[in-house]
Protein backbone atom coordinates (compact mmCIF):
# COMPACT_ATOMS: atom_id res chain seq x y z
CA UNK A 1 0.00 0.00 0.00
CA UNK A 2 1.38 3.24 -1.23
CA UNK A 3 2.38 5.98 1.83
CA UNK A 4 -0.09 8.97 1.58
CA UNK A 5 0.92 10.84 4.32
CA UNK A 6 4.95 11.19 2.99
CA UNK A 7 3.10 11.79 -0.43
CA UNK A 8 2.09 15.18 0.87
CA UNK A 9 5.54 16.38 0.75
CA UNK A 10 5.84 14.99 -2.72
CA UNK A 11 5.74 17.51 -5.48
CA UNK A 12 1.94 18.93 -5.52
CA UNK A 13 -0.12 16.47 -7.97
CA UNK A 14 -1.87 20.06 -9.07
CA UNK A 15 1.66 21.40 -9.79
CA UNK A 16 1.93 18.93 -11.89
CA UNK A 17 -0.93 18.56 -13.65
CA UNK A 18 -0.96 22.33 -14.15
CA UNK A 19 2.53 22.46 -15.55
CA UNK A 20 1.40 19.69 -17.85
CA UNK A 21 -1.06 21.71 -19.14
CA UNK A 22 0.78 24.91 -19.82
CA UNK A 23 3.21 22.53 -21.83
CA UNK A 24 0.83 20.88 -23.24
CA UNK A 25 1.65 17.61 -21.69
CA UNK A 26 -0.92 14.85 -20.82
CA UNK A 27 -0.24 12.43 -17.84
CA UNK A 28 -0.82 9.14 -18.46
CA UNK A 29 -2.32 6.90 -15.24
CA UNK A 30 1.26 5.23 -15.08
CA UNK A 31 2.73 8.39 -14.00
CA UNK A 32 0.68 8.27 -10.70
CA UNK A 33 1.58 4.92 -10.09
CA UNK A 34 4.64 5.25 -10.07
CA UNK A 35 6.08 3.50 -6.67
CA UNK A 36 6.49 4.60 -3.17
CA UNK A 37 9.37 6.73 -2.58
CA UNK A 38 12.73 4.69 -0.84
CA UNK A 39 14.60 6.55 1.31
CA UNK A 40 18.47 7.59 0.93
CA UNK A 41 21.52 9.18 2.71
CA UNK A 42 20.67 12.63 2.87
CA UNK A 43 16.81 12.74 3.80
CA UNK A 44 15.32 14.32 6.40
CA UNK A 45 12.57 12.11 8.22
CA UNK A 46 10.12 13.51 11.13
CA UNK A 47 9.07 10.36 13.09
CA UNK A 48 6.11 10.73 15.52
CA UNK A 49 5.39 7.44 18.48
CA UNK A 50 1.67 7.52 20.17
CA UNK A 51 0.81 4.93 22.66
CA UNK A 52 -1.22 4.85 25.63
CA UNK A 53 -3.24 7.44 23.57
CA UNK A 54 -0.61 9.82 24.24
CA UNK A 55 2.43 10.81 21.95
CA UNK A 56 5.50 9.28 23.76
CA UNK A 57 8.15 9.93 21.38
CA UNK A 58 8.74 12.80 17.93
CA UNK A 59 11.93 13.61 16.24
CA UNK A 60 13.35 14.61 13.27
CA UNK A 61 16.66 12.30 11.96
CA UNK A 62 18.92 12.66 9.45
CA UNK A 63 19.45 9.23 6.88
CA UNK A 64 22.90 8.85 7.34
CA UNK A 65 25.39 8.10 4.70
CA UNK A 66 25.90 4.94 6.00
CA UNK A 67 21.77 4.56 5.23
CA UNK A 68 20.87 4.27 8.92
CA UNK A 69 18.99 6.72 11.43
CA UNK A 70 19.07 7.10 14.99
CA UNK A 71 15.76 6.86 17.29
CA UNK A 72 15.17 7.14 21.02
CA UNK A 73 15.00 3.47 22.68
CA UNK A 74 15.36 1.94 19.55
CA UNK A 75 19.13 3.66 18.78
CA UNK A 76 20.97 3.21 15.46
CA UNK A 77 18.74 1.50 12.68
CA UNK A 78 19.19 0.66 8.62
CA UNK A 79 16.44 2.39 6.68
CA UNK A 80 18.15 2.82 3.71
CA UNK A 81 15.70 1.50 0.81
CA UNK A 82 13.32 1.74 2.51
CA UNK A 83 9.27 3.32 2.25
CA UNK A 84 8.11 5.19 4.93
CA UNK A 85 5.47 2.69 5.53
CA UNK A 86 8.37 0.11 5.82
CA UNK A 87 10.40 2.11 8.37
CA UNK A 88 7.10 2.50 10.96
CA UNK A 89 6.12 -1.47 10.38
CA UNK A 90 9.59 -2.12 11.89
CA UNK A 91 9.53 0.59 14.52
CA UNK A 92 5.86 -0.58 15.59
CA UNK A 93 7.05 -4.23 15.73
CA UNK A 94 9.86 -2.66 17.78
CA UNK A 95 8.69 -1.14 20.31
CA UNK A 96 5.86 -3.29 20.78
CA UNK A 97 8.06 -6.02 21.40
CA UNK A 98 10.06 -4.18 24.41
CA UNK A 99 8.53 -0.85 25.18
CA UNK A 100 4.99 0.19 24.18
CA UNK A 101 1.51 -1.52 24.08
CA UNK A 102 -0.09 -1.50 20.64
CA UNK A 103 2.20 1.86 19.82
CA UNK A 104 1.40 3.94 16.59
CA UNK A 105 4.40 4.75 14.36
CA UNK A 106 3.67 8.13 11.70
CA UNK A 107 6.46 8.81 9.32
CA UNK A 108 7.13 11.39 6.89
CA UNK A 109 9.69 12.62 4.71
CA UNK A 110 10.53 16.55 5.71
CA UNK A 111 13.15 17.11 3.42
CA UNK A 112 14.36 14.94 -0.05
CA UNK A 113 18.11 14.41 0.52
CA UNK A 114 18.76 12.38 -3.02
CA UNK A 115 18.95 14.41 -6.55
CA UNK A 116 17.99 13.55 -9.93
CA UNK A 117 19.77 15.59 -13.58
CA UNK A 118 17.86 16.97 -16.52
CA UNK A 119 20.16 17.64 -19.70
CA UNK A 120 19.59 18.70 -23.04
CA UNK A 121 16.87 19.82 -24.43
CA UNK A 122 14.26 20.85 -21.68
CA UNK A 123 14.02 24.69 -20.81
CA UNK A 124 15.90 24.55 -17.18
CA UNK A 125 18.49 21.79 -17.37
CA UNK A 126 20.43 21.18 -13.87
CA UNK A 127 19.95 19.04 -10.81
CA UNK A 128 16.57 18.39 -9.00
CA UNK A 129 16.22 17.05 -5.94
CA UNK A 130 14.52 13.56 -6.02
CA UNK A 131 10.64 13.25 -4.42
CA UNK A 132 8.29 10.31 -3.93
CA UNK A 133 6.95 8.77 -6.96
CA UNK A 134 8.93 10.84 -9.27
CA UNK A 135 9.22 10.08 -13.01
CA UNK A 136 11.13 10.76 -16.25
CA UNK A 137 8.18 12.83 -17.57
CA UNK A 138 7.52 14.47 -14.13
CA UNK A 139 11.44 15.57 -14.18
CA UNK A 140 11.02 17.41 -17.28
CA UNK A 141 7.68 18.96 -16.16
CA UNK A 142 10.29 20.07 -13.55
CA UNK A 143 12.71 21.18 -15.82
CA UNK A 144 9.78 23.45 -17.41
CA UNK A 145 9.17 21.27 -20.38
CA UNK A 146 11.24 20.63 -23.46
CA UNK A 147 12.80 22.99 -26.05
CA UNK A 148 11.08 23.21 -29.52
CA UNK A 149 14.21 21.06 -30.92
CA UNK A 150 13.75 17.88 -28.09
CA UNK A 151 13.04 15.11 -29.32
CA UNK A 152 11.06 13.29 -26.17
CA UNK A 153 10.84 10.04 -28.50
CA UNK A 154 14.68 9.17 -27.85
CA UNK A 155 14.82 10.18 -24.21
CA UNK A 156 17.70 8.21 -21.92
CA UNK A 157 18.10 7.86 -18.47
CA UNK A 158 21.39 7.17 -17.36
CA UNK A 159 21.44 4.79 -14.18
CA UNK A 160 24.47 3.39 -11.50
CA UNK A 161 23.48 -0.26 -10.35
CA UNK A 162 26.05 -1.88 -8.13
CA UNK A 163 28.51 0.23 -9.30
CA UNK A 164 27.94 -0.49 -13.27
CA UNK A 165 26.09 2.23 -15.32
CA UNK A 166 22.90 1.24 -17.36
CA UNK A 167 21.10 3.23 -20.03
CA UNK A 168 17.31 2.83 -19.90
CA UNK A 169 15.96 4.20 -23.37
CA UNK A 170 12.09 5.88 -22.93
CA UNK A 171 9.90 7.33 -24.98
CA UNK A 172 7.74 10.30 -23.71
CA UNK A 173 5.74 10.66 -26.73
CA UNK A 174 4.40 7.47 -25.58
CA UNK A 175 4.16 7.29 -21.91
CA UNK A 176 2.00 10.81 -22.91
CA UNK A 177 -0.35 9.44 -24.65
CA UNK A 178 -0.43 6.07 -22.16
CA UNK A 179 0.73 3.89 -24.60
CA UNK A 180 3.69 2.58 -22.46
CA UNK A 181 4.75 3.37 -18.65
CA UNK A 182 6.38 6.03 -17.39
CA UNK A 183 9.96 5.27 -15.59
CA UNK A 184 10.48 5.82 -11.62
CA UNK A 185 13.35 8.09 -10.90
CA UNK A 186 16.08 6.91 -8.76
CA UNK A 187 18.77 8.99 -6.75
CA UNK A 188 21.54 9.77 -8.93
CA UNK A 189 19.41 9.10 -12.08
CA UNK A 190 20.86 11.57 -15.25
CA UNK A 191 18.07 12.03 -18.01
CA UNK A 192 19.38 13.08 -21.12
CA UNK A 193 16.84 14.84 -23.56
CA UNK A 194 18.13 14.58 -27.07
CA UNK A 195 17.70 17.38 -30.06
CA UNK A 196 15.94 16.65 -33.00
CA UNK A 197 17.75 15.29 -36.00
CA UNK A 198 17.19 17.75 -38.51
Amino acid sequence: MPDQRSGSRAIPAARVLVLAAMLGLGLSPAVRAAEPYSLGPGDLVQITVYAGGEKQVDFTGAVSALGTITSPLIGEFKVAGLTTYEVERTMREVLARDYYVDPQVLVSVKEYGGQIFVMGAVKKPGAYGLQERMTVLGACLLAEGFTDFASPRRVKVTRTENGKQRTIKIDLIKVREGKKEDLPLQRGDRIEVPRRRF
